[in-house]
């Protein structure tokens, strides 16, 4: 697909053995998602050391930063799917205008989250249950962080472009790098180390903003130069409106799977905000160990999407669905020894992150019951991936409405009434449950129709 002498640096994903290909594509995802994900409870760990008011801060905002990166994750899944099957058709003039105007989207989008954010601070934080002695921790915070909303928003995009054209590699060395910057500066602006002044949540923030801002420069630098899928042309801008409707008509529905995730974790949070701070904080700290160790699961729908979609392309559909058999084998697997590792180890990992009693007992009872159905959640994943690869995304929207909205909500409500925070943690596992198996029968039932 290059033009240049240079070595090609994407994968052909439609010849060759299905396994090695997720392998290979998969292991480096790993990393890299561990290092976004380490960035993430870097932040956390020095944080805590702050109090558990200024944790419990973050975690409110938390929520919101998960819709986001939900919007981010949708248009990534739209362009990755329509580039991935143009990539398939060894149409390289579409995958330029996809490409570029993909990345205007972005800076549209990005401009919209930062200013309605930044004019709904207050209604919108006091809406999910924070109180005013949290809200000047919450305002220090969010205010410099909805600056960085372009850093999160268009690397993404850029990361799914690369996996459509079956590079993992390049991605993980920038997020590992951006991991690196964001542990070096965060003890340093937030309690003003070096010389610097003493920041607290405003340091954890600025922090943020500027590792998300070099990922960026360097992602865009390698799609330009490297993969040669950015023209500003007028000739590739004056396309903008047909690659709009091909990104968002899976892009939106995509983005709105994955926003309902934070839009019913936002509800869940403001249900469990009835029993305390702590009981905030002690969520949040289980939420985030969850996120390390689901990294797998994160790695393979990453790359199941795009190899969806270059087959779909090459019309190799039995490929899918051997990948498809696959990917249920290992996430049944991986997720029985998930459970068993992490219920072993909860309460010294949680004591981690802060060590007062009641934030530690919430987060192990969340960590000795929701990793229970963690296969069957990364099964969900991975369906859903393979649904937008496809570019079949509404099915992916309706099981994600089932496990966080239809099958959770109303039990956990209930449960608030008459039981303990035990219990809404058995609920979210019923639910991941449930939803697993409706999910294998949907995605094999969908490829042999395709097929």
């Amino acid at each position: 697909m290059a033009t240049n002498s240079k070595k090609p640096i994407h994968r052909d994903l439609t010849q060759g053995a299905v396994h090695k290909h997720l392998l290979d594509m998969a292991l480096p995802m790993v990393i890299g998602i561990f290092c976004t994900m380490a960035f993430i409870n870097v932040d956390l760990y020095f944080v805590g050391q702050l109090g558990p008011q200024e944790l419990a801060a973050v975690g409110y905002v938390s929520r919101v930063a998960m819709v986001v990166v939900a919007a981010s994750i949708g248009l990534s899944a739209g362009t990755s799917s329509v580039l991935a099957r143009a990539y398939g058709q060894k149409d390289h003039a579409e995958m330029i205008r996809l490409s570029t105007n993909a990345f205007l989207i972005c800076i549209i989008f990005s401009l919209t989250f930062t200013v309605v954010g930044l004019l709904t601070v207050d209604p919108l934080f006091t809406l999910i249950g924070a109180d005013e002695k949290i809200m000047p921790l919450i305002r220090d915070y969010v205010t410099i962080w909805y600056f960085s909303t372009l850093f999160i928003i268009a690397p993404m995009v850029g990361q799914g472009i690369m996996r459509a054209m079956g590079n993992t590699i390049l991605q993980t060395h920038i997020n590992i790098w951006a991991a690196v910057a964001n542990a070096i500066l965060d003890p340093i602006l937030i309690f003003g180390l070096l010389g610097f002044p003493r920041l607290e949540l405003e340091g954890a923030a600025l922090a943020t903003l500027i590792a998300r801002g070099g990922s960026f420069l360097a992602i865009y630098g390698y799609l330009y130069h490297r993969f040669e899928v950015l023209q500003f042309s007028r000739k590739v801008i004056s396309a903008f409106r047909p690659s709009l409707r091909k990104i968002l008509h899976v892009g939106l529905p995509a983005a709105g799977t994955n926003m309902i995730i934070p839009i019913a974790a936002l509800i869940l949070i403001a249900i469990i905000s009835e029993y305390g701070v702590k009981a905030v904080a002690g969520t949040h700290v289980a939420t985030s160990i969850e996120s390390l160790a689901m990294i797998f699961f994160f790695a393979l729908s990453a790359v199941i999407g795009p190899f969806a979609g270059q087959n779909l392309g090459a019309h190799q559909y039995e490929r899918i669905e051997q990948a498809m058999k696959i990917c249920a084998v290992f996430c049944v697997s991986w997720g029985i020894v998930l459970a068993v590792l992490i219920a072993l180890v909860a309460e010294p990992l949680a004591s981690l992150f802060n060590d007062d009693a009641r934030i530690v007992e919430v987060a192990t009872a969340y960590l000795s019951i929701v990793p229970l159905s963690y296969g069957a959640y990364g099964f969900v994943m991975t369906a859903n991936a393979t649904f937008n690869g496809l570019g079949k995304p509404l099915p992916g929207v309706m099981i994600s409405t089932l496990r966080t909205v239809v099958l959770p909500l109303p039990l956990i409500i209930l449960a608030a009434y008459y039981f303990n925070l035990p219990v809404i943690f058995a609920v979210l596992s019923a639910a991941n449950l449930v939803t697993g198996l409706i999910a294998y029968i949907w995605i094999r039932r969908t490829i042999r129709r395709l097929a």
